[in-house]
Formats: structure tokens, C-alpha cells, sequence
């Protein structure tokens, strides 16, 4: 199975760095620059979709206290990289129109975030933080070596260029992720108006 090192040898040879790395705590510049970038970039290649191996669904805890505009105030899950909806209950593919609209929001102290809903017992759908490479589908190893290559690109090779070309390479395994996606769930298909139907009896 792929490790971090591998991850990192991988955005390594991208830049056209010939060193390889055994660990991120070893004493070489390739090793510190990899350690520098490695959780931020794993953690915005997390945010930047909604991979299927990191969706989690929680039941939010209920703070109480809500401001005048909203009825509810929930916790916001600390391992949130990305919100995908507050669940309707009994429904697994709700409307754009049938989802409650929510806000993030701090607490009165500003060291915690808030999610402030009008949906009672709430449950929230999200990308979580996933730390465990064995976790990390073939897909989300790609894109995340060529998110690392993009930025290690100018501290290592000083080349903005291929800086520049590992992150266009990393947008296009984010769009292969979204065509994959669809093909790793089933959702169904609307069905055919009144008009349609007579059309075609």
C-alpha cells in the first residue's frame, strides 16, 4: 500500500527531482519541504471534492441558544473539510429546493465555529479529515502528489512553470474525480413529465 513517503517521492519525480525521500522527518531539504506541505495540501485536496472515502454523516449536538434569525445552533464537527448538506430526514436525494439552508457562524468566544440551521435534530453530511493513507483511494494519491508538486515546485526546482503545470494537472484529476464520482452512486432518474408521455404515446 502507498505510504506518505511514496505520496511525497511521487511529487518528487513531478518536479523533476531525482532524490526520494524515507522519511518526512529525515535531515535533507527535499524531506523538510515535503513535511512542510504535505498535511495542508492532503487537507485541501480533501476540501476541494467530495470524495466518497472520506463522507461522514453525524448528528449534530444541539447548543442551544441560537441568534434571533435562526432556530437551531449546532456544533460544527472539528474534522469538517467540506459541508455537503444538512440531511432531509427519510429522503437520500433531496432537491436543491428541499435542503435547509444553514450559515456557519463563530461562537460568542471566537475559538469554535457554529453551524446555525431551522432543521430540528439535525443531521449533517460532510467530507471529514482523513489521515489514514490506506483510506485514500488511487485516484485522491494522484491528485494529492500533484498538489504537493505544486507547491514544492518553487522551494526545490524554483520553477513557477512547473509549479504551474502540476497544479493544471491536479484541476484535471479533479475533474476525472467528479465523472468517477458519478459512476460510484445511483440516483433516480426523474421521471418523465405528463407531456413527455404523450408525446410518446
Amino acid at each position: 500500500m502507498a505510504s506518505e513517503i511514496d505520496i511525497c517521492n511521487i511529487a518528487l519525480s513531478r518536479i523533476g527531482n531525482s532524490r526520494t525521500i524515507n522519511g518526512l522527518n529525515e535531515q535533507s531539504k527535499e524531506a523538510a519541504v515535503c513535511s512542510l506541505h504535505y498535511e495542508p495540501c492532503r487537507d485541501s485536496v480533501l476540501s476541494d471534492f467530495p470524495w466518497n472515502f472520506a463522507m461522514k454523516r453525524v448528528a449534530l449536538a444541539d447548543l442551544g441558544n441560537p441568534p434571533p434569525d435562526w432556530m437551531y445552533s449546532y456544533r460544527y464537527p472539528t474534522d469538517c473539510m467540506r459541508i455537503i448538506e444538512i440531511m432531509v430526514p427519510g429522503i437520500r436525494f433531496p432537491t436543491s429546493a428541499m435542503r435547509p439552508t444553514y450559515e456557519v457562524a463563530s461562537d460568542l468566544d471566537g475559538t469554535g465555529k457554529l453551524l446555525l440551521t431551522n432543521q430540528n435534530d439535525a443531521w449533517l453530511r460532510y467530507v471529514g479529515r482523513v489521515t489514514d493513507v490506506n483510506m485514500f483511494d488511487a485516484l485522491f494519491r494522484d491528485a494529492l502528489s500533484w498538489r504537493i508538486a505544486a507547491e514544492i515546485a518553487m522551494p526545490l526546482a524554483a520553477s513557477g512553470d512547473l509549479g504551474n503545470k502540476a497544479f493544471k494537472m491536479y484541476d484535471n484529476m479533479i475533474l476525472s474525480a467528479g465523472s468517477r464520482s458519478m459512476n460510484e452512486s445511483q440516483e433516480p432518474v426523474p421521471p418523465d413529465s405528463e407531456f413527455t408521455m404523450a408525446r410518446l404515446s
